[in-house]
């Protein structure tokens, strides 16, 4: 090997817990999961996926060579009288919080015990603080990528009193439906404390984990000057189309990029909706039609009138996008990377971000992307993409540039690499010490 040649990786066997399968129809999450999963194969390391919910089967043909290098393995959640024994023994003394309760399964704690055991797995991932007690649990070179701090997002749902629909998770049990329905006329007083536990939770992982993540740089700083600890951004990547249609070759002007069973997405378009369309009439603007680009029940569809139509989900995002010229993202709740937003920048299409939307994100105004404020901004910046501005051919131009450099494979395989190495300089395993820790496993499982 010559000087200047990079040492050879060691290999590892790295068990990611998800909330969701990996595979099948992408939402914001699922990407940056993705995102874990395809830099570690890349980086030449063995990736297991145990994750919680029903296994996908519709995986487009692509991703077939990918997923067989990768492992997954289905967990079961809680039994109903499991979540009632976690809702009164750890949600209400303040042990644990709500999100955490619902992931705190007996059978998915034995699976994952025998799954350390019999694949020899040496480094651990939990996905969102719904599944660090996994991380606790399994005593092995833990990474915590936590997503959004959840305690924020609570505290700030809870003060201005929006929907409850999607803060547990994707989870459809029935069980789940009516607890949700008995605690709505107390959701104030839970979504509080659930933020106080969360708060606590968060800092108390950051302490124990060996790495810890939030896909927010902003957030990252919080909580590591909470904890004391260093806390990273998540990598995150998305590769985007081999050609880009021109602008002025793009007959559709405007689009949202979100399904509707996510309430933050309804939230938005429904403002867009009620509000922001009558104002923009106001403005002169009354030929505006909104497309929605993801999944929403016909209950759901119903809500809106006919100024949003819903396309559904589509395979090929790429190809969608580009029959459009700008994307709408108005005030969503604050946190990590506005996944919506890379996937525009990538598809040459006009990002209108509301001014709060792009927080954290390192995007410039009026350099790569269109802020607006109030409806009156927004019309403004509509008869720009109606008209013949020959300056949002550059601001397309710029955010290309800035969604490649910041968002390429490349680029999160290396920071991945560098987060690994963090984690062996914090808790370096000799290979007499991860026999030692499995043998300790075969016996509790």
């Amino acid at each position: 090997m010559t000087s200047d040649s990079a040492p050879p990786i060691e290999r590892k066997t790295i068990l990611m817990i998800a909330t969701r399968d990996l595979r099948g129809r992408m939402t914001g999450r699922k990407a940056v999961l993705r995102t874990t999963s395809d830099s570690l194969v890349g980086l030449g390391h063995r990736v297991l996926v145990a994750h919680f919910g029903d296994a996908q089967h519709n995986i487009r043909d692509e991703e077939a060579n990918l997923n067989s290098r990768i492992q997954y393995f289905s967990l079961m959640g809680p039994r109903p009288w499991e979540l009632v024994r976690q809702f009164v023994l750890e949600f209400l003394p303040g042990r644990k919080s709500l999100n955490e309760c619902l992931y705190a399964s007996k059978r998915a704690e034995k699976a994952l015990r025998r799954i350390v055991h019999a694949e020899n797995v040496e480094i651990v991932i939990t996905d969102m603080i719904r599944t660090v007690g996994y991380g606790e649990l399994l005593n092995l070179p833990w990474i915590a990528d936590l997503d959004d701090l959840l305690s924020l997002r609570y505290r700030r749902i809870a003060k201005e009193r929006r929907g409850l629909d999607g803060l547990l998770g994707y989870h459809k049990a029935p069980v789940l439906r009516a607890l949700s329905w008995f605690i709505r006329p107390a959701a104030r007083i839970i979504l509080d404390k659930e933020a106080t536990i969360l708060e606590r939770r968060e800092i108390t992982v950051a302490r124990q984990a060996n790495v810890t993540l939030t896909v927010s740089s902003a957030e990252a700083m919080a909580l590591s000057k909470a904890s004391l600890r260093p806390v990273s951004a998540t990598p995150f990547c998305v590769q985007g189309p081999d050609h880009i249609a021109p602008l002025k070759t793009r007959v559709r002007h405007l689009v949202f990029l979100g399904g509707m069973s996510y309430q933050p997405n309804r939230n938005a378009v429904q403002m867009f909706d009620k509000q922001i369309l009558g104002q923009l009439r106001s403005s002169g603007i009354h030929d505006i039609t909104l497309d929605v680009i993801g999944e929403g029940e016909e209950s759901i569809r119903r809500e809106f009138s006919p100024n949003v139509r819903f396309v559904g989900y589509v395979e090929d995002l790429d190809h969608e996008l580009q029959k459009y010229k700008a994307m709408l993202v108005p005030e969503l709740l604050q946190g990590g990377i506005k996944t919506k937003i890379v996937h525009a920048a990538l598809n040459g299409v006009v990002v209108l971000a509301h001014d709060s939307a792009i927080e954290g994100m390192g995007l410039e105004r009026d350099i790569n992307v269109l802020t607006w404020y109030s409806p009156q901004e927004l019309a403004a910046l509509l008869r720009r993409i109606q008209g013949t501005d020959s300056t949002l051919d550059r601001i397309a131009e710029n955010a290309l540039r800035w969604a490649t450099v910041t968002f390429g494979v490349k680029q999160a395989e290396a920071k991945w690499k560098a987060h690994l190495e963090s984690l062996n300089e914090s808790c370096p395993k000799t290979s007499k010490g991860i026999e030692m820790k499995a043998t300790e496993l075969s016996r509790a499982s």
